[in-house]
């Protein structure tokens, strides 16, 4: 039975492996209607350089996630009554989150110069699948998963204390997320800590919600609801 969920997970994994190279693709007209990258470079270079990165990157991330994930006690891929674990609570929270979000951009974030930046709602709509995907397989199922097991493993904590340890893990988690926003940010904008504080911020805030849907619902609840999030402002909201 061990070696059978182990070779379903192994198929798991090979398909949000390609789901994520999908994503790189999908993401392309977002980064570059913003100019994140280089003017002059032709699309079939972009393309085939961001498929062999995606390929080589998120290879890596899935074929770690599967060596670690047995050491914890992390069951990201149990599916049972869909409707009840996945659907509803990604439509729930990530519509919740996507508003929450909206409403802080728009009263105390509403002079920021990121908040007047809107590629169109078409591009918004595939930028979504990278969000969705490669995010949550990068930072929920691969870096929550490991330093979950590396403070379990330094510490050795058990017991009533795992819901401390998941709750340390997730806010780290966020925050490296809300980081990773950073440098996109500041290739459309200059740096100021007003700027850094809103990219921080809201994106901790959904990255905690995302992350306890994780560990308490599964990888594709979190993927769904990152998902609908990123609907809600990159096409709904606009």
């Amino acid at each position: 039975m061990e070696s059978q969920d182990r070779a379903t997970n192994k198929n798991i994994f090979f398909l949000l492996w390609i789901l994520c190279i999908v994503g790189s693709w999908a993401v392309l007209p977002y980064v570059q209607y913003l100019a994140i990258v280089p003017h002059g470079v032709s699309c079939w270079k972009i393309s085939l350089f961001g498929t062999i990165q995606s390929a080589f990157l998120f290879g890596i991330v899935c074929w770690l996630s599967f060596v670690i994930l047995p050491k914890t006690d992390l069951h990201p891929f149990i599916v049972k009554n869909p409707l009840k674990r996945v659907v509803y609570p990604a439509v729930l929270f990530g519509v919740l989150v996507g508003l929450v979000l909206f409403l802080f951009d728009k009263t105390l974030f509403g002079n920021s110069l990121l908040s007047a930046t809107h590629p169109p709602f078409w591009a918004g709509l595939l930028a979504s699948i990278y969000g969705g995907v490669n995010e949550e397989v990068l930072l929920r199922l691969f870096l929550f998963t490991l330093i979950y097991f590396v403070l379990n493993k330094i510490f050795r904590f058990g017991g009533n204390k795992r819901l401390s340890v998941l709750w340390v893990t997730n806010i780290l988690v966020a925050l490296i997320f809300g980081a990773g926003h950073l440098p996109a940010a500041f290739k459309m904008i200059s740096p100021s800590a007003f700027e850094v504080f809103r990219v921080l911020f809201l994106n901790g805030i959904a990255g905690i919600v995302f992350g306890w849907l994780y560990w308490s619902r599964g990888i594709w609840t979190a993927i769904a609801a990152h998902f609908v999030t990123d609907l809600m402002i990159h096409v709904f909201l606009i």
